[in-house]
């Protein structure tokens, strides 16, 4: 897409958008130019989050864009030791070795080269091809080895010998599965086994997949960990994966009651196509979110306090947890988590100042 179609569509966004919220479209523009040329904001931000619109700017206790906030989070996580979670290779080794459960892992390429679990390079392309063809479950999943929002996502099961990714019906046998992952010079992808919610959570979804809950930690200096704030992202869409990408894939963001795990409502991209919008109910199964228990959910603070101490040189981490039948799992951990802007209220004032600055970061 040129710059020139790029910024029509930034215009046309915020065109359509300010009728829902009752905010003149040369005012609208006025702020939107200005986040964009001086505070840093990404015109995907600015239209996505309609931090255009004077309400909703107010409603976050620190405007501040996703480069500055990776700054400020830069300042409590090293960006040079970022890649212990970064990098889910060596999530997965780390997590492995302090016994904390995350999907079983068959192996990952860097730069096109094949490892095991156990990171040994594989000798030959047969050798990663008989692996795959003895180890892989009957689902599993492959994802960028250090992507983000779902980058890299594919489902994929086993037929008799052969293996069938779900999102386009392409069938390979081991050798073409062995090739498709490690691809050209530069493929960076990881196997694990695809995992599945809890019924009660497919239940609200009406589909069979993975919904995650996103808690999000502080290790202070003498050892306590603080949760800042939990969200559940709900499959709504189409897609394979609970990515939400500001409401763009049809999928939701829930929250609720952070001890308890109790949810009490969800957000969605507004109609408008510009920021967001409470919901209650499911748009799908029309089952309400208030009241819905999430299971494990004890287990599932105590896991993340755990695993949060095993990175003391992050002491900030965003962990995507699993509320599968077993228990919950691990799926990740982001130490380069956004702040919340798409729902600002779930995480405490106190919070997003003590890590983001003051209501002025943005400037």
């Amino acid at each position: 897409m040129s710059s020139l179609d790029k910024s029509l569509g930034f215009v046309n966004g915020i065109r359509r958008a300010c009728p829902a919220y009752g905010v003149g479209l040369p005012g609208a523009l006025l702020r939107a130019l200005g986040m964009y040329a001086f505070s840093a904001f990404s015109r995907k931000e600015i239209v996505g989050y309609g931090l255009f619109v004077p309400s909703i700017a107010n409603a976050l206790p620190v405007l501040i864009s996703k480069e500055r906030s990776l700054a400020k989070l830069g300042a409590l996580n090293p960006p040079a030791l970022q890649h212990l979670t970064e990098n889910k290779d060596e999530f997965h080794l780390v997590c492995a070795r302090h016994s904390l459960p995350v999907p079983a892992t068959y192996g990952w390429t860097i730069d096109g080269a094949p490892h095991d679990s156990d990171g040994t390079r594989f000798e030959s392309a047969t050798a990663w091809a008989s692996h795959l063809a003895t180890r892989l479950p009957p689902e599993f999943i492959v994802k960028d080895r250090a992507g983000a929002y779902g980058s890299g996502f594919r489902a994929f099961e086993r037929t008799g010998d052969a293996f069938v990714a779900l999102d386009d019906g392409a069938r390979f046998d081991a050798n073409a599965l062995a090739q498709l992952l490690s691809g050209p010079s530069g493929s960076d992808l990881i196997v694990q086994e695809r995992l599945f919610d809890h019924p009660n959570l497919a239940t609200l979804s009406g589909r069979r997949g993975l919904q995650t809950a996103r808690i999000n930690t502080l290790l202070s200096d003498v050892g306590r960990v603080d949760l800042l704030f939990f969200m559940f992202k709900v499959l709504a869409g189409h897609t394979f994966s609970d990515n939400f990408s500001m409401g763009t894939t049809g999928n939701l963001i829930a929250f609720g009651d952070l001890e308890q795990g109790m949810l009490r409502g969800a957000v969605t991209l507004h109609a408008c196509g510009s920021g967001m919008a409470r919901i209650a109910y499911h748009p799908g199964t029309g089952l309400a979110f208030d009241g819905v228990q999430l299971p494990w959910w004890p287990e599932a603070l105590e896991l993340v306090r755990r695993a949060q101490r095993c990175f003391p040189q992050l002491p900030t981490l965003g962990w995507d947890v699993a509320l599968t039948e077993k228990g919950p799992v691990i799926i990740e951990a982001n130490a380069r988590w956004d702040p919340p802007t798409y729902a600002p209220f779930i995480m405490a004032p106190e919070h997003w100042q003590s890590i983001f600055g003051s209501r002025h970061a943005s400037k």
